[in-house]
C-alpha cells in the first residue's frame, strides 16, 4: 500500500506528520497552544532541523525498496521525551521529571545528531544504488 503513494506526497505527509506530532504533543501535554508555540519559539533552531532531517530521510527512503530504519524512531522519541516531564510529577516521579527538564537541550541535540546519522546513511545507500 505505501508504495502506491507518490514520493512527493509521502514527503509532504512526513513534514505535516512530524510538525503535527510535535505541536500536538506539546499542546496536549503542555496544556494549550500557547505553550506549544512558546516552546517552538524557544527551541526552533533544534526543532526545525530535526523535522527537516526526518523529512529528508523519508524522501530518500522513497527512492529505494528499503524503509527508514530505527534511527528516525529513536530520534523522534528522544526529541519528545523531555515533554513526558510534564506528566511525571502527577505520577510521583519528580526526579525523572527534573532530569528530563534539565537535559532538554542535550536530548534534542542527540535527536538531531541521530537524524543526521540516519540521513547520511540513507544518502550513502541511495547514491550507492544509482
Amino acid at each position: 500500500m505505501i508504495k502506491t503513494i507518490p514520493p512527493r506526497t509521502r514527503t509532504i505527509l512526513a513534514l505535516v506528520g512530524m510538525a503535527g506530532f510535535y505541536f500536538g504533543t506539546l499542546t496536549w501535554l503542555g496544556g494549550g497552544w500557547n505553550f506549544a508555540w512558546q516552546q517552538f519559539s524557544q527551541f526552533w533552531y533544534l526543532v526545525v532541523p530535526i523535522i527537516l532531517t526526518f523529512v529528508a530521510q523519508v524522501y530518500l527512503s522513497t527512492k529505494s525498496t528499503w524503509i527508514i530504519g530505527p534511527t528516525s524512531a529513536v530520534s523522534m522519541a528522544a526529541c519528545c521525551a523531555h515533554h513526558v516531564a510534564d506528566l511525571l510529577p502527577f505520577l510521583g516521579l519528580f526526579s525523572a521529571a527534573s532530569f528530563l527538564t534539565r537535559f532538554q537541550i542535550p536530548i534534542m541535540s542527540a535527536a538531531l545528531v541521530l537524524n543526521l546519522v540516519g540521513l547520511v546513511y540513507l544518502w550513502y545507500r541511495s547514491s550507492a544504488r544509482m
